[in-house]
């Protein structure tokens, strides 16, 4: 009886550790997501199913881009996009809109100087609740000119659910991350009669108290006119906004401000207030007893104000911990203590 009930509490909790995406993974503004390109060599996705462990833990950097969440309506292109509330840039001269909602996360096209791409019928990149072993398939539309042709885009994304475990990482290990496997298929068809047909299958995992994939896999495929055009692969590693990050007040302070996080002793969970005077560029890390750099909370442009972030520890070990803000020349570390 005691081996069956041992039998079962291990299946039980392999059954259920892994995570949920809801719409707290949705952007919002004032988050952030910096995806570091690395090298593509002996790195592959590895296995499906359930209780996985990926092992990337010396992935080379290339070369990195930041992506700035900021409301739609403050962007140049806000008109051609009247039922988007979000929007991603990375240079503020190209941007991508988005809706979200309770229920899904949407995209409505793309805009830059000499190029517009509106979706007539928008682009689902997420419905809620999600989790391993969850599926759907979405179909997207879209009419728009390119280099002087009008072309026709029609396209399908299934995301699924296809695996759970361990991922282990430079930043460290994160047991119960989720890998949702996308494919989508995009055919544009001009009006000189070029068809192009686009396939990207992306491997995203997504870790416990992160918005957005915290490590990528893409394989693209082209073909023109049913002939091969281009391949390629690419790994993406992110460091991107915390789940619970929220922006209390938009009163300007008079100074940097770096709270005791509360509450202090904590298990598991505990939050950090911080204010800043001045908009800019703005991080808080964690670090354990010996320096090492475990969690990065926040790093991205932030406006003036007082904000809150939430941090949960379950995956480390109790013990002294430190947290560090940096922005705008300040810096401050205070001292925090996991029990367990």
């Amino acid at each position: 009886m005691k081996k069956l009930i041992l039998i079962f509490i291990l299946f039980a909790s392999q059954t259920f550790a892994q995570i949920t995406l809801t719409s707290a993974n949705n952007p919002t503004v004032g988050d952030m997501s910096r995806n570091t390109e690395c090298d593509t060599t002996n790195i592959n996705q590895g296995n499906a199913g359930a209780n996985q462990t990926w092992s990337f833990p010396n992935v080379i950097g290339i070369d990195s881009i930041t992506f700035n969440y900021v409301a739609s309506s403050s962007t140049p292109y806000a008109a051609q996009f009247p039922n988007s509330n979000i929007a991603a840039t990375f240079d503020n001269s190209v941007y991508s809109y988005f809706a979200t909602s309770p229920s899904n996360f949407i995209t409505y096209g793309t805009a830059s100087p000499g190029l517009l791409i509106q979706y007539s019928n928008p682009q689902t990149i997420m419905q809620y609740p999600f989790t391993y072993t969850n599926s759907f398939t979405d179909n997207f539309t879209a009419n728009f000119t390119i280099n002087g042709f009008q072309t026709f885009r029609t396209g399908t994304t299934t995301a699924t659910g296809d695996s759970w475990g361990t991922i282990n990482l430079p930043a460290g290990s994160f047991p119960g991350a989720l890998r949702v496997k996308y494919v989508t298929v995009s055919r544009d068809s001009t009006s000189i009669g070029t068809v192009a047909v686009t396939t990207i299958t992306t491997y995203s995992w997504f870790v416990s108290g992160r918005k957005f994939p915290i490590f990528d896999i893409s394989y693209l495929n082209i073909t023109i006119n049913g002939f091969p055009f281009a391949n390629d692969k690419s790994v993406n590693y992110g460091v991107n906004t915390s789940i619970g990050i929220s922006n209390i007040s938009t009163e300007t302070p008079d100074n940097y401000i770096l709270s005791q996080n509360y509450p202090n002793p904590f298990n598991p969970t505990t939050k950090f207030r911080f204010a800043i005077p001045k908009t800019g560029l703005v991080k808080l890390t964690v670090f354990d007893a010996i320096g090492r750099e475990v969690e990065t909370l926040v790093n991205g442009q932030l406006t003036t104000g007082t904000y809150e972030v939430d941090w949960n520890a379950t995956m480390y070990s109790g013990g002294t911990y430190f947290y560090r803000l940096q922005s705008g020349g300040f810096v401050e570390t205070k001292k925090m203590i996991l029990v367990k």
